[in-house]
C-alpha cells in the first residue's frame, strides 16, 4: 500500500530528529546552556545519557549483526549499518526521554508537561518514521527506544542522587 508524497516527505524529515547530525549539535548547545544555568546535574544526565546509548546501540549492532529489512522500492537510501536495534530509535529516546526529565525539574507544572508530551511524541514518532521507511522492523525501532531509556535510566543512576533527586525551585 502506497502512501501520499506528503507522508513519505513528513518522515523522510522527521527521521532527522533522530540522527546524531542533528542530536550531537542539540545537546551540545543544551549542555552548554544547562552548565552556564548553574544546572551541571541536568548537563550531565544529557551528555551521559546520549553517550551511553550510543555506545550501547552500536555494540548491540556489532554483536546481533540483523540484516536490514529487503523491501522494495526504497523511500530513502538503505543505511550501510545493521538494523538491530535502531539507532535513530534509541538516540532519540535518549535525547528526548533527558529532555523531558530536565524539564520537568526546571520548567513551571503547565510548561512541564507540554514538554513531556512533545518529547515522548517527537521521539515515537522519530521511531515510526524507521519503520515507515523500511529501513527497520518494528522489533528493531521497539529495541532501540529501550536501549535509549536505559542509557538514560543508567545516566541518573550514575549522577549523584541527593543532588537529582532534590526538587528544584519552580519560578
Amino acid at each position: 500500500m502506497r502512501y501520499p508524497p506528503l507522508a513519505d516527505h513528513f518522515f523522510s524529515t522527521v527521521t532527522w530528529l533522530g540522527s546524531l547530525a542533528l542530536l550531537l549539535p542539540a545537546t551540545a548547545a543544551l549542555v552548554y546552556l544547562l552548565h552556564r544555568n548553574h544546572k551541571k546535574q541536568e548537563a550531565l544526565l544529557l551528555s551521559i545519557g546520549l553517550g551511553l546509548t550510543i555506545l550501547m546501540v552500536n555494540a548491540l549492532k556489532m554483536l546481533i549483526k540483523r540484516p536490514r529489512p529487503e523491501i522494495e522500492p526504497l523511500l530513502v537510501p538503505m543505511p550501510a549499518s545493521w538494523s538491530f536495534p535502531s539507532a535513530h530509535a534509541a538516540q532519540a529516546a535518549a535525547f528526548f526521554l533527558a529532555a523531558a526529565w530536565i524539564a520537568t525539574r526546571l520548567l513551571p507544572k503547565p510548561a512541564a508537561q507540554g514538554s513531556v508530551a512533545a518529547c515522548m511524541l517527537t521521539a515515537l514518532t522519530i521511531g515510526y518514521s524507521r519503520v515507515y521507511l523500511q529501513v527497520h522492523y518494528p522489533s528493531d525501532v521497539l529495541a532501540g527506544l529501550l536501549v535509549g531509556a536505559c542509557g538514560v535510566l543508567i545516566a541518573l543512576a550514575l549522577l549523584p542522587l541527593p543532588i537529582l533527586n532534590q526538587k528544584q525551585p519552580r519560578p
